[in-house]
Order: C-alpha cells, then sequence, then structure tokens
C-alpha cells in the first residue's frame, strides 16, 4: 500500500513528518497468515529538467541498493492472523525525532477485522507498533 507521496522538488522539510491511514488485505491464495512485521520500502525519482533521470526502489522485488528497507515488528503477543475477508487498517505516524533529526519516529495503531452487509467495520483485534529508526 501507498503511504504517501513527495515532490522532491517541491517538498519542504515539515512534509516529512506525516500521519496517513492504510489498508492491507489478506491474500486469498492463501485463505489466512500470521502477520509477523510490516515493511517499509520507497521509491524515489531523481528528474530534474536538463538532466538523466535516476530512479530506484528499496522494494523487496527490486534490485538491492545501499538503501534498506525498514522491518516495524509485531509484538509476538499481538501478532495478528488474517483470515480472508479480513484487512488489516490503521493509522502510520512518522516524524523526526526530538533528539536526532536525522532519526525518524514510527508509530502504528492498527486494526484487524472485516466489513460486514451493512460496509460498517467490525474489529476483531488491535495493538500498536513503537518504533524508532537510526539515520
Amino acid at each position: 500500500a501507498e503511504l504517501i507521496v513527495h515532490d522532491l522538488n517541491e517538498c519542504r522539510d515539515e512534509d516529512l513528518d506525516f500521519e496517513v491511514p492504510f489498508e492491507l488485505k489478506i491474500d486469498t491464495k492463501h485463505g489466512h497468515g500470521k502477520m509477523d512485521k510490516l515493511v517499509i520500502s520507497f521509491d524515489i525519482d531523481f528528474d530534474i529538467p536538463g538532466s538523466n533521470p535516476v530512479s530506484f526502489s528499496t522494494g523487496c522485488q527490486t534490485t538491492p541498493t545501499h538503501w534498506k528497507q525498514t522491518s516495524l515488528w509485531f509484538d509476538p503477543e499481538e501478532a495478528p492472523v488474517l483470515s480472508k475477508g479480513e484487512v488489516m487498517k490503521g493509522i502510520f505516524n512518522m516524524g523526526r525525532n526530538n533528539i536526532n533529526h536525522r532519526d525518524m519516529d514510527i508509530l502504528v495503531r492498527w486494526e484487524v477485522g472485516s466489513y460486514g452487509c451493512d460496509s460498517l467495520f467490525v474489529r476483531r483485534c488491535q495493538g500498536t507498533i513503537n518504533s524508532k529508526v537510526g539515520a
């Protein structure tokens, strides 16, 4: 799921602190699965007029670079098992650390459940992931 898009030619410093909703659906080929972690990656394009564009990704489907993915592990006691028809949704919050502005503080508030016939979400479980990612 794509969380946010920044135009590096127009992005401001304060845009790097953000909070966005997300929703993940289970791969229906398997029917159910335990979710041990969330993997955060990014894609980037340097496309300045008059220069050769450069693009790369830290996604698991691409050639590795010196930039890496970040894993956000669920507490083993809370790690959810998603069944067919269920989704994980929540809020992803990322902001610069108050002590070291190159470190990022990440807070994920999540819930697992399904949508009923009335399109209302029925929560089965919930939790949080709180992490600091160092530069």
